[in-house]
């Protein structure tokens, strides 16, 4: 390189004599240390972004993979339905518009499934300890993952017929294709040796089953709906939204019953977008999402709402229902009424009515979509509370994602399935995981060596449907192009990380810092403390501080 040369030729032309050393001067010295950027403090699974960012930069796509999937098994489905808690505070917002790093890790778990890549399997000695994990969502399949590739042998059970949880009967087609889910859990977790007793409720054989393993981990996902009652304190005779989502999945029902022109969605939450949407597939004329909050109170995904809007699906807020009938054509009379709301910046509150303003809606099927929560009847009288996920101390039946903290997002149940596995591991082998490094401070990225860069358009990746595609439930977004995965990464700061950019090497006025075997090397004998490497790096990699042990700090 030429920092080399420069370096060899100053060498040579001193000839013999000693080179003048600089290091008693100094008070203080830089080293390198990688630091956590925003994006990887915020991603649940505490994915190393900066690092695989720039391997898609360089065009490393497997090895970008590769460095992905220490932290996170499973990027084709976290690229398709993670809610991007990464992009949030990522430092290029105020440079260009933040990087679509969701969009880049699709790509890279759509070119791993393509490509054929599998992870790689346990190859040492198996420590003889048996795993039981208890539900084939998105936090077992990751807790299995985690403890098959460190020597652990790791059923599933599951009461379903194939795995995936609420990734397989919950989420729709047209967010995440089942093919596709198939393929990576067939590269990520069969591969592994990993046995599988699918149908299997172990409501009278749990203690039958922790009886036979070393550890249990109990990852059950909120598969049932929460009751909606009326005024009478009677349930609603409706379908639940998670009944239906599961029909759909299952193709038990691929069409509406006859003359069901329009549905009514109980609910604000992704659950109640999705079975709005998976209606009007189905071929429902008019679908009305009813919901007792405002527009901005509903915890559904504010891209999900504003592609139901785009499908056609109409939403009445401030409005519950007290009660219903069937009317003389069998159609369903919904009783609703207004409710007031919240007061700006108030507490949330129970809906208060407004008097007098009920209404009645027509409708032709209503479906329930309130909210989810975890089965644990099969435990019997076994208490719920079991050793939490990242415990090393405690008793040998875990629990970890729904079953562990109730409903939230797949990234973050597959963060608390691999949480759990490590502590089980940990406990086994009676080591700690190292601790995470320290995040980067106010300062530390260096925004005046940035030019500010707007991403390409057609990064979000939005596609517009015919309607025979909207009837097949095809996928509504597109897989960037490797062109498109690299123009983006490039947008990338790496921020806390050294890519090897060779900035420090290439400004250090002494010549104290060199490359060798690819890793840079600090002459401490020359360096006199100046800090223009600290100052060049732009993205806070070098630490310039106090030397230890230095007699003159």
């Amino acid at each position: 390189m030429k920092s080399t040369k420069i370096l060899d030729s100053i060498s040579r032309s001193s000839g013999d004599a000693q080179s003048p050393k600089t290091g008693s001067w100094r008070r203080i010295a830089p080293s390198y240390e990688n630091r956590l950027s925003p994006c990887t403090l915020l991603c649940p699974c505490a994915e190393n972004i900066p690092i695989w960012m720039h391997l898609v930069r360089e065009k490393k796509f497997e090895e970008a993979w590769r460095e992905l999937i220490k932290e996170n098994p499973f990027p084709l489905i976290c690229g398709r339905v993670c809610y991007r808690f990464c992009e949030a505070q990522c430092n290029r917002k105020e440079q260009g518009e933040r990087v679509s790093i969701n969009a880049v890790e699709r790509f890279l778990g759509q070119y791993a499934v393509e490509h054929g890549l599998t992870t790689t399997p346990y190859t040492g000695e198996k420590n003889g300890l048996r795993v039981a994990i208890i539900g084939g969502g998105p936090s077992g399949l990751s807790a299995a993952h985690f403890l098959a590739r460190s020597g652990f042998a790791v059923s599933i059970y599951d009461s379903h017929a194939e795995l995936g949880g609420m990734l397989r009967y919950g989420i729709p087609e047209y967010r995440l294709p089942k093919e596709l889910l198939a393929r990576e859990l067939g590269a990520m977790v069969t591969s592994l040796g990993i046995e599988l007793h699918m149908n299997a409720h172990i409501d009278t054989t749990f203690e039958q089953v922790a009886s036979e393993y070393d550890f249990v981990v109990v990852s059950v996902g909120a598969h049932r709906s929460r009751a909606l009652l009326d005024d009478h304190g009677r349930e609603f005779p409706f379908m639940s939204g998670l009944q239906f989502l599961s029909r759909v999945a299952d193709k038990s029902m691929t069409t509406l019953p006859p003359d069901t022109h329009h549905i009514c969605v109980i609910g604000g939450g992704n659950t109640a977008i999705d079975v709005a949407r998976s209606a009007k597939r189905l071929g429902a004329a008019i679908v009305t999402v009813i919901y007792r909050r405002t527009e901005e109170d509903m915890p559904a995904h504010k891209d999900e709402i504003e592609a139901a809007k785009k499908e056609g699906v109409q939403f009445m807020f401030l409005t519950i229902p007290v009660w219903s009938y069937f009317d003389m054509l069998f159609r369903v009379r919904l009783e609703c009424m207004a409710v007031q709301g919240e007061p700006e910046g108030g507490k949330k509150l129970p809906p208060v009515r407004i008097p007098n303003s009920q209404f009645g809606i027509d409708c032709d099927m209503v479906l329930s979509a309130i909210g989810e929560e975890v089965d644990l009847d099969f435990l019997g009288s076994r208490d719920h509370t079991f050793t939490s996920e990242d415990d090393v101390r405690g008793g040998r039946i875990y629990s970890s994602g729904d079953a562990l903290y109730g409903p939230r997002s797949v990234s973050e149940a597959i963060a608390s399935g691999k949480k759990v596995a490590e502590a089980i591991i940990a406990r086994v082998s009676g080591s700690a995981k190292e601790p995470r490094p320290a995040a980067l401070g106010d300062g530390d990225v260096k925004f005046y060596y940035l030019n500010k860069r707007r991403k390409n358009p057609e990064i979000l990746n939005e596609r517009s449907l015919t309607a025979e595609e909207l009837r097949s439930f095809a996928e509504t977004t597109f897989t960037i192009t490797s062109e498109q995965a690299v123009e983006e990464a490039d947008r990338c700061i790496n921020c806390g990380s050294c890519i090897a950019c060779d900035r420090c090497l290439d400004f250090c006025p002494d010549f104290s810092i060199t490359k060798q075997d690819g890793v840079y090397v600090i002459d401490l004998d020359m360096c006199k403390g100046c800090g223009l490497c600290a100052q060049v790096c732009e993205r806070g990699a070098i630490v310039f501080g106090k030397e230890q042990g230095d007699v003159n700090t």
